[in-house]
């Protein structure tokens, strides 16, 4: 069983622009993503899935840079973008991850996957419902998954949210959803916003350290202990892309 991690990033983000490539302690927001993602046991290789526009061309080279595979792919078409990607590095699972989740937890991923391969599932997230923090999110396909919306629908709402897809055909799909022990998502570890990429850095310079990879509880720790930090971004407007009532609001970035 082949795991492949896709990472889903792109330069064109409306309220931070290139926040994927601003670096916090003198690497790029994505050379962490990839990082932390790449300790999972269970995923075996981690790509990155950019767009065609020209802005990511830096995202090409961030890639050749660090001996990352890539895929280019539609900007709203993301059952292109994360499809392609698995075709080219012969997925027969992939690892659906966003371009503003610094935090991202490997050991979050290895639980879901463990369940998810022993189970034989089509698909999970740990989004429905929300209990986990704002960019701890990770979706879970498999290749049949992803080929059966390809095959199934060319409408474009579905197209950028395959997963609402997943949530229409509920009795095609083998799905399952991780929950967090307790409800933390009023906690927001994503970035959207330049206060987001403040709290990051503040995070990274107490937790960081070369070759190891700290966890959520870490994180939580850090701010029950200083809960200065929470101030950074509260109050901010948040775009969520896992809706409770399986409407659309708004899209996140990637």
């Amino acid at each position: 069983m082949r795991v492949v991690a896709v990472v889903q990033a792109r330069m064109g983000s409306t309220r931070l622009p290139g926040k994927v490539l601003k670096n916090i302690l003198g690497k790029p927001v994505l050379w962490h993503i990839v990082n932390r993602v790449q300790k999972a046991k269970h995923v075996n290789e981690v790509v990155i899935a950019a767009t065609t526009s020209p802005e990511d061309d830096k995202l090409e080279k961030f890639a050749a840079d660090n001996n990352l595979g890539i895929y280019r792919g539609s900007v709203n078409d993301i059952v292109d973008r994360f499809l392609g990607a698995g075709i080219k590095f012969q997925a027969d699972v992939v690892v659906r991850i966003w371009g503003d989740c610094p935090f991202v937890d490997p050991e979050i991923i290895d639980k879901m996957l463990s369940k998810f391969i022993n189970g034989n599932y089509d698909y999970a997230n740990n989004s429905n419902p929300a209990t986990y923090p704002l960019g701890m999110d990770i979706e879970l396909y498999s290749m049949k998954s992803l080929e059966m919306i390809q095959q199934e629908t060319l409408e474009p709402f579905y197209r950028e949210y395959p997963f609402e897809y997943v949530y229409k055909r509920g009795d095609s799909f083998k799905t399952f959803y991780d929950k967090n022990d307790i409800g933390l998502s009023h906690v927001n570890l994503t970035v959207d916003y330049i206060e987001d990429f403040r709290l990051a850095t503040e995070i990274y310079k107490c937790l960081y350290k070369d070759g190891e990879v700290f966890h959520l509880g870490q994180i939580l720790n850090l701010m029950e202990k200083h809960p200065e930090l929470k101030e950074i971004n509260s109050g901010l407007p948040r775009n969520i892309e896992f809706n409770r009532d399986k409407k659309k609001i708004q899209q996140k970035s990637g």
